[in-house]
């Protein structure tokens, strides 16, 4: 997960932060160009960390620890300057690299695009199927009811590890924290069992990744392992004979964030996860598609006849993923792969699903734009969407992305799902998104009361007066909530933080309204002026 996203490319806080980092960065280069030795630049990179910002001292040691081995063979095996890692990995803030070789294309298949055609309106009494979004479990195997959940520094909590207690008030819940804390097994299985009693009709379920908590400068390969397998037991038990469409997330990796390139087959070849996934997986995926997951974590697979999952693994594009500053042209090719399967689905007249962990900065959604049904995304842990705008006409809505709150609390956050009423399975469906049901439970009842009381936050149509849940309804939401005082603004607000305690205490002002209505409408970060309208 990172943190809340604003808007402020080209602020000077963020011209501040990229000259010090192309500087800071340029040092380091310079530094292991002349033989400085790994530990030594462990000690450089830590120094920068501190320096940017980015942490304090305790948390970038301990990650950078973790990361000084890839890093320093990814410096000596790729000519880089200082302005072109930190154009890579700190994009975000605005930082941009000059390096032309970052420039590259995908192909798409030369295939005219079809008519768009504006999807079925479903009969009265059509057939409709109940999809379960789980995203952000972060499961905590460690946790501790009664441990400290203020541990400063350590920036984790609530584990036997966090030491010794304040005051009276910093000890951590039984069924999970508004501080740094992630998710306990029983708070996992609790609400897992009220999905199972509540939606007995589900048709199959979405996971779009994160499943290792976020203790991150202390991670192994090993208790990655065990928390992911673990978690996926979870979930068969609690939901056996029930579909199961997964991604992987940011968090499944150690280091965090870091995935090789599938043709890196050194001390960093990343088969140690990607095997694990293939076989995990089985339990729910054809045996067709082990090829692609053991390769790339990406695969396609029909959900049932006309309707496909394609699921993309986004960590090759993500930002903090050091290894696109040694190789970021189609990481895996995944993205060729991608419009290919898309290419593919178009020519058998199937509906796709895109899922992945972290949602775009940048997707060709406007060429399928017929094809693809849904977008469902995770990593931010907020409950939300975005809309994708058609390139050509940017007044033109042409899909809405689904972003799934997290299971875990971290941070501040009340945990909860999701459930989609879709169009069904029928001659002629577009398996659009009808509806959506929103729960969560309230950490501070659950914790008073010693019991996970499981309720319904809000359902979509009804929250917002919408008549469907269209990209156009849902971009004309957007608008109606910028307006001054907008009561609609202050509901989405609190489904937007799942009605978490220290968020309706802080409040959000204007610049909190505005970067957050700012984020719904944006899906390609190199463009941001739809947020010029509100």
């Amino acid at each position: 997960m990172v943190g809340k996203q604003t808007w402020e490319a080209q602020s000077p806080k963020n011209l501040l932060f990229c000259s010090t980092c192309n500087l800071g960065v340029a040092e380091i280069i310079s530094e292991v160009n002349g033989g400085v030795d790994p530990e030594a630049l462990g000690d450089l990179i830590i120094a920068l960390c501190v320096d940017l910002g980015i942490s304090n001292y305790n948390f970038c040691e301990h990650i950078i620890h973790l990361a000084t081995p890839e890093l320093y063979w990814i410096i000596t095996h790729r000519e880089l300057t200082g302005k072109d890692v930190c154009g890579m990995i700190f994009m975000r803030y605005g930082c941009k690299t000059d390096n032309p070789e970052r420039v590259w294309e995908v192909v798409l298949p030369d295939t005219p695009k079809p008519p768009v055609l504006p999807p079925s309106v479903p009969e009265p009494g059509s057939p409709v199927m109940k999809v379960l979004h789980l995203a952000d479990t972060h499961f905590d195997p460690l946790y501790m009811p009664g441990s400290n959940a203020e541990c400063g520094e350590k920036f984790f909590c609530c584990r036997e590890s966090s030491g010794p207690l304040d005051r009276p008030e910093a000890a951590a819940g039984k069924w999970g924290d508004y501080r740094n804390c992630d998710a306990p097994k029983w708070l996992l299985q609790a609400m897992y069992d009220h999905i199972a009693s509540t939606y007995t009709d589900l048709d199959f379920i979405i996971w779009t990744g994160d499943l290792v908590p976020h203790n991150v400068w202390n991670t192994s390969k090993q208790e990655n392992l065990e928390v992911i397998r673990e978690t996926v037991q979870m979930l068969r038990e609690s939901f056996p004979g029930v579909p199961v469409f997964p991604a992987l997330g940011n968090h499944e990796s150690t280091p965090v964030n870091s995935f090789p390139q599938p043709y890196i087959e050194n001390e960093f070849d990343i088969s140690w996860l990607y095997d694990e996934m293939a076989t995990l997986w089985e339990t729910w995926l054809p045996q067709e598609t082990a090829t692609t997951v053991v390769y790339n974590a990406c695969y396609s697979t029909l959900v049932k006849p006309g309707l496909r999952v394609i699921s993309v693994n986004s960590n090759y594009g993500y930002g903090f993923n050091w290894w696109m500053v040694y190789d970021d042209k189609d990481p895996g090719s995944e993205l060729q792969w991608m419009a290919e399967q898309l290419q593919l689905a178009e020519d058998n007249d199937e509906k796709v699903y895109l899922i992945s962990h972290i949602a775009p900065g940048d997707v060709d959604c406007i060429r399928y734009e017929s094809t693809i049904a849904g977008l469902f995304y995770a990593h931010t842990h907020y409950d939300h969407y975005m809309v994708f705008y058609d390139h050509e006409q940017p007044d033109r809505p042409v899909h809405v992305g689904y972003v799934a709150q997290s299971q875990t609390p971290y941070p501040e956050l009340n945990p909860g799902y999701k459930v989609y009423t879709v169009d069904g399975a029928y001659e002629g469906s577009s398996y659009r998104v009808l509806d959506h049901e929103n729960w969560i439970i309230d950490l501070d009842e659950a914790n008073k009361n010693d019991f996970p009381n499981v309720t319904l936050l809000y359902s979509a149509k009804e929250a917002y007066g919408l008549s469907d849940l269209s990209p156009t309804s849902w971009s004309n939401l957007v608008f109606e909530m910028n307006q001054p005082n907008s009561t609609l603004f202050e509901d989405f607000y609190r489904h937007y933080t799942k009605a978490g305690r220290p968020y309706a205490e802080r409040g959000c002002d204007d610049k909190c309204k505005s970067d957050t209505l700012c984020r719904l409408l944006v899906s390609d970060n190199s463009d941001i002026s739809h947020c010029d309208l509100l």
